[in-house]
């Protein structure tokens, strides 16, 4: 039964396109590492974190209205974790990222157009922290927090399909979010469900054509639906390495795959 359970939530988060939440069991999942000895109080993990949201969900507001009907946004990072008696933990996320979005909106002449927009893969950091509240057997309850920025330059644009310079633009990108979220240990894998409340918003400009319902050169996104949902797995031997895959959605579709080294 429980090999069953354990399928069907890599199922589901396989089926899934807020940042990454993580396993409230984090900070206890590796229990050795390769150098610090176990009875340390204080110990350090190295990783990769690959982030890829399909659609982060914004809308436009201050220069337009309506929704922007793609952000994409595909990061690939460095993750430095500092640990604290296995229950809390701090960390840093510094890697690459770039975003794909096109949106409408209907100028003060009422003509409707519409814009697309990518960026290079640009310098993105952020920073992150985790703690265990409680522990019960197998179940495991977590609260994290977490704010990410990035500072993107387009690379190309349209308007109606007619090629624009975005030369000396600039999308920039920032996002704090928190999160409650519960784990149940099941030999090495660790399924989890967990709830988020995120703060996202991406700010355009200053572009040389209109690109905004007030006819100005900038625009401002945030996300829709600030609340969300996140399912995911864990899996460990609890020495050396721990693997995890993550899926979120209602607030946003997105995928997250990161890997821990215990030191």
């Amino acid at each position: 039964m429980r090999k069953w359970v354990v399928l069907a939530a890599w199922a589901v988060v396989a089926a899934l396109g807020a940042m990454p939440v993580g396993d409230p069991a984090f900070p206890k999942i590796i229990q050795q590492g390769f150098f610090i000895p176990k009875s340390s109080s204080v110990s350090v993990r190295s990783g990769y974190e690959g982030d890829f949201v399909s659609d982060a969900r914004f809308q436009q507001y201050n220069q337009g209205v309506g929704r922007v009907d793609s952000y994409q946004q595909d990061t690939n990072s460095g993750t430095v974790t500092i640990n604290f008696l296995n229950r809390l933990d701090i960390y840093t996320v510094l890697g690459s990222s770039r975003v794909v979005s096109d949106w409408r909106f209907t100028d003060l002449a009422g003509i409707v157009h519409r814009v697309e927009l990518e960026t290079m893969y640009d310098f993105l950091w952020g920073l992150g922290a985790r703690a265990i509240l409680y522990e019960w057997g197998n179940v495991c309850l977590g609260v994290g927090g977490r704010y990410e920025q990035s500072d993107y330059g387009p690379v190309w644009m349209t308007v109606d399909g007619a090629a624009k310079s975005a030369n000396g633009t600039l999308l920039h990108w920032s996002e704090w979010q928190i999160d409650l979220a519960i784990s149940y240990a099941i030999d090495i894998f660790t399924p989890y469900l967990g709830v988020t409340y995120t703060n996202a918003k991406a700010t355009l400009g200053t572009f040389t054509m209109a690109i905004a319902g007030d006819d100005s050169g900038n625009n401002s996104f945030k996300n829709r639906t600030p609340v969300g949902v996140c399912i995911g797995c864990s899996l460990s031997t609890s020495k050396f390495f721990m693997l995890n895959v993550e899926g979120r959605l209602i607030d946003e579709e997105a995928v997250t795959i990161s890997g821990d080294f215990r030191f």
